[in-house]
C-alpha cells in the first residue's frame, strides 16, 4: 500500500516512513502548502488540512500537526510551536518559564482521510520538561528546535541527545504512527 503524506518537513515525512514500512506501507511525500487555522486546536487544523488536501488530490493522505504545551501557560504555545520559537527564539522561551513550571508535552495528531473521504484521527502525546540548558545537535539529524530544551518524562537526556532510533520508541509522533499503521493493516 502506498499513501501520500502531504507535508513540507523531510525529517517528518521521513520518521513516519520508517515507521510505516513495518505495516506494508509506503509513504510518498507531498510537499505542498494548505491554510492551517491556527486559532483552532491540533485535531481540527489536522482534520481541516487532510480535507482540504483531499480535495487538491482527490485520493487518500495523511496529515500531521504537532503542538507543544506549556503547563505555565495555559495551551501555549499550542498549535503555533514553531511561530514562537521563530519569534523569540530559545533565549525568549526560557525567559516565559524562568521560576515557571516546566513541564510540558507535546501532542501530535494524524488525519488520515480515506477514499470516502472519512476522516480518521490518530494522536499521542510525550510528557516531560523544558530543560534550562540548550544543547545545540551535533548528528547530521535534524532536529525541531525544542527538542533540544525538551527531556522526556523518565529520561535524563535532552531529545537531541537520544539517536533516531532512541527518539523513535517515545515519541509522540511514532505512537500516533503505530496507531495509524494498525489501523490501515486491519481496515
Amino acid at each position: 500500500m502506498k499513501i501520500k503524506f502531504v507535508t513540507s518537513n523531510n525529517n517528518k515525512a521521513e520518521e513516519v516512513a520508517a515507521i510505516l514500512f513495518e505495516y506494508g506501507i509506503e509513504i510518498e511525500q507531498v510537499d505542498f502548502d494548505y491554510p492551517e487555522d491556527k486559532e483552532k486546536n491540533i485535531e481540527e487544523v489536522a482534520r481541516d488540512g487532510a480535507k482540504f488536501c483531499f480535495k487538491e488530490f482527490k485520493e487518500p493522505l495523511i496529515v500531521e500537526d504537532t503542538g507543544l504545551f506549556f503547563s505555565a501557560y495555559n495551551n501555549f504555545p499550542g498549535a503555533l510551536p514553531k511561530f514562537v520559537f521563530n519569534s523569540i527564539g530559545f533565549r525568549g522561551i526560557m525567559k516565559l518559564l524562568d521560576a515557571e513550571d516546566r513541564s510540558a508535552y507535546f501532542k501530535s495528531v494524524i488525519a488520515y482521510v480515506n477514499k470516502k473521504q472519512e476522516v480518521y484521527l490518530f494522536s499521542d502525546e510525550m510528557q516531560g520538561v523544558i530543560a534550562s540548558r540548550v544543547v545545540e545537535n551535533k548528528r547530521d539529524a535534524v532536529f525541531m528546535p525544542y527538542d533540544q530544551i525538551f527531556i522526556p518524562d523518565g529520561s535524563d537526556k535532552l531529545i537531541s541527545e537520544m539517536s533516531i532510533e532512541e527518539k523513535n520508541k517515545i515519541s509522540q509522533r511514532s505512537k500516533a504512527t503505530k496507531k495509524l499503521g494498525e489501523f490501515l493493516k486491519n481496515s
